[in-house]
């Protein structure tokens, strides 16, 4: 029986969608498309996740790998935050199982200063039972020693937990320790999905 609800944040709860989120600022598509790789995709951003580096210090030594794109990095370590907005459906789902009585965990990949930022700016946060942020343990997902900290740390019997995450590469770890899981596409009903394992919402 699952008693334990196991949310990663990133396009589970809050967007990340950094090609949209730049193309307010310009028309050209595939400038874009090139650009964000070379930023989130980068050895550098898996090493903020970690909490080894800092923003600014990122911004700086980005700025220095391309310099011919000063300009899009500045906006971008300016603004980037703006884009971490809720996604209602999901939220109104995490309320409807904490009011059902489960207990509510955040496991995610997140940059330390970045989650400052939203836990600071969404009450949503104050429901969790508790946290594993990567750059507040400097681990990140899929290394397994973040899901068992989880585990430990607040004395979660695997079987009566299920991890929601929209990478299904980072689902792989938790089945292996005997966590559910549910992969969290575009066009998931997290509903739905949720019902399929009887959770009562």
């Amino acid at each position: 029986m699952i008693k334990n609800i196991i949310f990663d944040l990133g396009n589970v709860l809050l967007r990340f969608k950094p090609e949209e989120f730049l193309l307010q600022f310009t028309s050209d598509k595939e400038y874009i498309k090139q650009f964000v790789p070379k930023i989130t995709r980068s050895k550098l951003w898996l090493d903020l996740d970690r909490g080894l580096e800092s923003l600014e210090n990122a911004e700086i030594i980005f700025i220095s790998k391309y310099p011919e794109e000063k300009e899009l990095i500045s906006l971008f370590f300016n603004h980037w935050m703006e884009m971490l907005t809720p996604i209602e459906e999901n939220i109104n789902i995490l309320l409807d199982l904490s009011k059902s009585g489960y207990k509510t965990y955040i496991l995610s990949n997140y940059i330390k200063e970045a989650f400052i930022f939203v836990k600071e700016k969404f009450d949503f946060f104050t429901i969790f039972d508790g946290q594993i942020i990567s750059g507040e343990e400097k681990v990140i997902k899929p290394d397994k020693v973040i899901y068992e900290s989880l585990l430990r740390r607040y004395q979660l019997i695997p079987e009566e937990s299920l991890f929601i995450d929209d990478i299904l590469f980072f689902l792989k770890p938790a089945k292996k320790l005997g966590i559910s899981t549910i992969w969290n596409r575009p066009h998931t009903d997290l509903r739905k999905e949720l019902k399929k394992f009887n959770v009562v919402i």
